[in-house]
């Protein structure tokens, strides 16, 4: 089957938005208290039934029947400053692109259960999420070609099963099934219909996708206590493979109307953690993970008519995220927690997309347990993440006539807010 340069223009443009605007972004909020130290050693740190979604190997440490519920609220500011071009014939026309607050705020919320069989056996559940966000730019804004909307969200269904091998080495495995859904959009901005006389209708549906999917992998982790007060974590998290099939809708190209679906990997993470006593009080927590972006090498999109598009190079590149963070237990009742991190971004200024706010960060965090009784606890964390500045330069050819070709720079910031409840049964 041919497509024409327009079908294959407007494709494009969603296709790279919501596969790039995808892997740039994971989700770390599965605990308050890991929060409180910047998730530093979260995979050594068994405080709560929250470590099952970093290690499950930890879940040996707890002799009793533990849950715990978070609730965390990500609010991330990001803008857009720059300015578009489109080119249609030999005239060139140059407007602004500007757009701010362009990611939604959202809601994460995360639930964990332990139960120890024996004295070596234990068992749990995860639900949590690892990947989403969602940006929405609109009506007015010029470079509606490159991004309008794309939302992402998905959920982890985590059982495992940990052994203790010795009184200092557990083990863990565990199943994931993750479900995702995505609904992507590119469209005709208003000034581009103008220029064309209507030809191009403006806010028509230059490409819209909505798509869902259920995959499976697996994680498994390693914990170890050489020495009392100290203790040592390895895990890893498999790769996974979202087939998001669903409807493909376009006002521009009629022969786009169909199914079809978009590959979306979600990238395999390790993690090296130690959790360090000091004293009675004071303790130190360190990790470094690593997250396998490269497995981002090209994108393709593949209707039900049988057309596959092989729509861009990605050659995304892995992460390193090193976080260190430091616990005071203040008293019986109050816990203390303060952490840094340093994050990576995934995306390479030539592969960086306006839908996407990914770029190398900073984590300044703080938070706080407080005990209820001798089973129950809550947690607080508060993290602020700052965004390195990060320019994006796109183009686009949508006819032998009419190319486009945008100039922008990101500036990304978050606000991470998450109570935790926890109770031992």
């Amino acid at each position: 089957m041919r497509i024409n340069k327009l079908s294959l223009a407007v494709l494009t443009a969603v296709t790279c938005s919501s596969q790039v605007f995808a892997a740039g972004f994971q989700i770390n909020e599965h605990s308050a208290n890991g929060l409180g130290r910047a998730f530093a050693g979260q995979a050594a740190t068994p405080e709560n039934a929250s470590v099952l979604a970093t290690n499950p190997a930890a879940m040996t440490q707890f002799n009793q029947r533990q849950i715990s519920a978070t609730l965390s609220y990500i609010d991330p500011e990001l803008d857009i400053i720059g300015e578009v071009t489109t080119t249609i014939g030999a005239t060139p026309v140059t407007l602004p692109a500007t757009e701010h607050n362009v990611a939604d705020g959202a809601f994460v919320p995360a639930l964990f259960y332990t139960a120890p069989v024996n004295e070596q056996l234990s068992w749990g559940l995860g639900i949590f999420a690892n990947y989403g966000l969602s940006t929405d730019y609109s009506e007015q804004f010029n470079a509606l070609n490159f991004a309008d909307y794309a939302s992402v969200k998905t959920v982890t269904f985590n059982p495992a099963i940990a052994y203790k091998i010795s009184p200092e080495l557990s083990v863990g495995f565990g199943l994931n099934a993750v479900y995702g859904e995505a609904e992507i959009k590119t469209s005709v901005p208003a000034y581009l219909s103008a220029a064309t006389g209507g030809a191009l209708p403006a806010n028509g549906k230059m490409l819209a996708l909505a798509g869902d999917d259920w995959a499976y992998g697996w994680n498994a982790g390693v914990f170890y206590t050489p020495a009392a007060g100290t203790h040592i974590a390895l895990s890893y998290r498999g790769k996974t493979d979202l087939n998001l099939a669903g409807d493909i809708e376009s006002d521009l190209v009629a022969a786009l109307n169909q199914g079809g679906q978009l590959t979306l990997p979600l990238p395999a993470i390790a993690e090296f953690a130690v959790g360090q006593a000091i004293n009675d009080k004071l303790s130190v927590q360190f990790s470094l993970t690593h997250t396998q972006w490269s497995a981002f090498k090209q994108l393709e999109a593949e209707l039900d008519s049988g057309l596959v598009v092989p729509v861009k190079e990605e050659n995304f590149e892995s992460t390193l995220r090193g976080a260190l963070g430091v616990t005071y237990q203040y008293s019986s009742e109050l816990t203390l927690r303060a952490g840094y991190a340093y994050d990576d971004g995934a995306v390479s200024i030539e592969n960086r997309t306006i839908s996407i706010p990914d770029t190398d960060r900073q984590w300044f965090t703080l938070g706080a347990s407080y005990k209820l009784s001798n089973d129950a606890s809550i947690d607080f964390a508060y993290g602020y993440l700052q965004g390195r500045e990060a320019k994006v330069h796109e183009q686009q050819q949508l006819n032998a006539f009419i190319s486009s070709e945008l100039n922008a720079i990101q500036h990304a910031e978050a606000h991470v807010l998450s109570v935790q409840y926890s109770l031992a049964l």
